[in-house]
């Protein structure tokens, strides 16, 4: 009985060892854990993260996805359940700090300055420089309306508006700041008409003709699958949201190797880029690991 009670406790006791930081690789080194949210672009990149520090470490990556929001993934990294993850510079200003801290700016420098600044002090972790893409708000209209009539620019656009209708999700139409009343001062003109509705609907609009623009994000893979034109906006009227890796300081500091791959991606992913390995995984069907790794062989950062 006293050898069945030891084994027990033995037996509690390792499971509690095993539940207390990262468990080991089966290389010998440890399993890193990285947080995806629910949308494509993050699970992309950490299908990236995983294949370069599964190539060039005796390390792991165990990635946890559809997480919903990006503040999920910022608590989580507080209570140590992720070590990586992909955030975006604009969350600096959604209400995580008091009133005087952020200076709301459109500018993409300033802003990724104070994602660095203030969430880094906040949650004790790295925000990288961006990754090279941006997703978030823009302007996008049929290809070949654009092409005719040699629009580039959201100012361009003014000139035909008032005969064009727009479709949008609804938050647009009522949102303050970057919303359609701030769009409308920014840019000078207002569209013939503004529809309110769901996203799949907003694509199914302008590819049958009942749409002549959208409320686009500037990594939607329906740009490309419908032959879009994704406009400049040349006031800079959206704020930015250019795509970092952030990882917590403590396990940068222990495992610089990680760190030095973290930096290799700083710069690597344009926002076309993405936009095409998006297409890749929600149109054609092909997994993200998959696409990851294929994209890394190009850059020659995978044989």
């Amino acid at each position: 009985m006293k050898k069945l009670l030891f084994a027990s406790l033995f037996a509690v006791l390792v499971l509690a060892l095993a539940g207390c930081g990262n468990s080991g690789s089966a290389d010998g080194g440890e399993t890193f854990e990285f947080g995806a949210q629910s949308y494509t672009d993050p699970k992309i990149m950490s299908q990236i993260v995983k294949a370069l520090v599964e190539d060039q470490t005796d390390h792991e990556v165990n990635i946890t996805e559809d997480i919903q929001a990006s503040p999920q993934i910022m608590a989580a990294l507080d209570r140590e359940e992720f070590d990586i993850a992909t955030l975006y510079s604009g969350e600096v200003y959604n209400n995580h700090f008091d009133e005087g801290e952020v200076e709301y700016s459109t500018d993409p420098q300033q802003t990724i300055d104070q994602a660095q600044e203030l969430f880094g002090a906040k949650y004790d972790m790295k925000w990288y420089d961006s990754i090279g893409f941006s997703n978030q708000y823009g302007i996008a209209i049929q290809g070949d309306f654009a092409e005719e009539n040699n629009i580039t620019t959201m100012s361009e656009l003014g000139e035909y508006a008032e005969d064009l209708v727009v479709g949008t999700d609804s938050s647009w139409v009522e949102r303050a700041n970057d919303g359609y009343e701030g769009y409308q001062a920014a840019y000078g003109y207002s569209f013939g008409d503004v529809r309110g509705m769901e996203v799949s609907l907003m694509y199914e609009g302008i590819n049958s003709n009942d749409l002549d623009v959208v409320t686009a994000y500037t990594v939607d893979p329906q740009i490309l699958e419908y032959d879009l034109t994704l406009l400049e906006d040349d006031q800079a009227f959206f704020p930015p949201y250019d795509a970092s890796l952030v990882a917590r300081n403590e396990v940068i500091n222990e495992y610089p190797e990680i760190s030095d791959i973290l930096d290799s991606i700083v710069g690597l992913i344009s926002t076309e880029e993405m936009t095409q390995l998006i297409h890749e995984v929600d149109i054609n069907q092909r997994p993200a690991e998959e696409v990851a790794v294929e994209f890394l062989q190009e850059k020659g950062m995978l044989e």
